[in-house]
């Protein structure tokens, strides 16, 4: 489906970027806009657009955007080649070799070492489906999936859909801290997956034997008679896939997401990657976060593929994405510009609408333990959008969690003790073990702030006790 065009060798077109995509570059190549147009163009390089990758050997050559560079065009027409693009003649292309001297070719190897196709597909591109995975380390696995409660909108109008939820399983087999990822083709599916996602029970994955807590996804279907194409009549459907064809990014990555999912559209596992991956390439954030996610345990046996895609879509203003780099950001031991960037990413979620990324920037800005990156107000301002119809996530104890630590970090602690019962009565009814939820409850009712990683959740399967009837007991 391959669809982006490149600037032509040789050729004078006069060539401003937003932070988009492909087409947004193309643009601003061809209003004479080249530094922006060159920045653009090089971000999509590095995720491995071939067309990208091109067109900056172009610029290069004739000096748009920068000095020009016969080593610097060559090394990136050559990764070009490598990676699927063939714009330029075997004439041509030997031609410029010849004009190279030594530093050229130096130049042009590093290029080619860092955006060819062999350095690519070690560090940054999904492995090719049928490839060998990482023997050391096995994904989670479902045992039981919970019935998915049926969204009362979607009952009432009779209509069909799937949600496509991505979540962490813990050592003990129980789901959290669940993203919603995608509902298809309307919000209402997006709450009954994540709650049916979080009633279920999985079987921990393991690394080197020993169980690990790892990221998963999986989509939930609802009345799906005949796959989740059937959502959609066959005449959409086929206006989807010519749109995609056309280039359109959205159409690109919505069709190559239903594919994956119901094999009835005809297009193998491995090509639906495939169109998922050329609709990242060319700048779709959506696309981008798509490969971040199911790359997510990349880093366990290798180079962290996730992470470059990741940054993609943060960059393109994905919300999940900016929160989870600004996470990134923060592990080991971050210096002050990291924590800087990361608070600035946390505060730019006010007024989403996505529960996942809220309640992430909530717990940093209300409770981190590094005082530099705590923000009360914001954290407030964060809240005022976490409980939003058919877009929250209400049997997830820990938006109830982020809500009480919003409201003691801004000294409402009455309000923080209500919010923290409602968090202790919904990992009731899931069997988390509740004992940080305790120890922050008994903190708020003494007027204090709790302090510390808010969304970790010690491991085990708790049955309801009388410790929740105590707790109740002195609302």
């Amino acid at each position: 489906m391959r669809s982006f065009q490149v600037v032509a060798f040789l050729a004078l077109v006069v060539g401003v970027p937003v932070h988009a995509d492909f087409s947004t570059a193309l643009g601003q190549y061809q209003a004479g806009q080249y530094t922006a147009a060159r920045q653009e163009f090089r971000r999509l390089a590095a995720l491995g657009n071939p067309a990208a990758q091109h067109n900056l050997g172009t610029m290069a050559l004739h000096g748009q955007g920068g000095p020009a560079d016969h080593g610097e065009a060559y090394g990136w027409f050559s990764a070009a080649r490598e990676n699927g693009n063939h714009e330029l003649t075997d004439g041509q292309f030997a031609d410029l070799r010849a004009k190279l001297s030594p530093a050229d070719e130096a130049r042009a190897a590093q290029i080619v070492a860092r955006f060819g196709n062999a350095a690519l597909s070690a560090n940054v591109l999904p492995p090719k489906a049928g490839s060998a995975g990482c023997a050391r380390y096995v994904p989670p696995s479902m045992r039981f999936e919970a019935p998915a409660p049926f969204a009362h909108a979607a009952r009432e109008a009779g209509r069909s859909g799937v949600g496509i939820v991505s979540y962490t399983v813990g050592t003990d087999g129980v789901a959290r801290d669940p993203v919603l990822v995608a509902t298809l083709p309307a919000p209402p599916f997006g709450q009954p997956a994540v709650d049916s996602v979080l009633h279920s029970r999985y079987s921990p994955a393991t690394f080197d034997g020993a169980p690990v807590a790892a990221q998963a996804w999986h989509h939930v279907g609802f009345k799906l008679t005949a796959g989740v194409a059937s959502i959609w009549s066959r005449d959409i459907l086929a206006g989807l896939k010519a749109t995609a064809v056309r280039g359109d990014l959205p159409s690109l990555y919505l069709y190559g997401v239903i594919a994956r999912l119901d094999p009835s559209l005809g297009e193998s596992p491995g090509n639906a990657d495939a169109i998922i991956l050329e609709a990242a390439q060319g700048g779709n954030a959506d696309a981008q976060y798509w490969i971040a996610m199911t790359l997510a345990e990349s880093r366990r046996c290798g180079a962290d593929r996730s992470l470059p895609w990741l940054r993609a879509a943060a960059d393109g203003g994905h919300v999940v994405a900016r929160v989870a780099l600004g996470e990134r950001l923060l592990e080991g031991q971050p210096d002050a510009a990291s924590v800087a960037e990361a608070k600035a990413l946390f505060a730019g979620v006010v007024g989403s609408t996505n529960a996942w990324a809220l309640k992430h920037a909530i717990a940093h800005l209300a409770s981190s333990p590094v005082a530099a990156l705590r923000d009360a107000p914001v954290a407030l301002r964060a809240a005022a959008t976490l409980f939003v119809k058919d877009r929250n996530y209400s049997q997830d104890p820990q938006t109830f969690d982020a809500l009480a630590a919003a409201r003691a970090a801004n000294g409402d602690f009455k309000g923080a003790a209500r919010a923290q019962l409602q968090a202790i009565e919904a990992a009731g009814k899931l069997e988390w073990n509740p004992s940080r939820m305790y120890e922050r409850l008994a903190t708020y009712r003494s007027n204090a702030m709790w302090f510390g990683d808010l969304l970790a959740v010690p491991a085990g399967i708790v049955a309801p006790s009388g410790a929740r009837d105590q707790a109740l007991a002195g609302r």
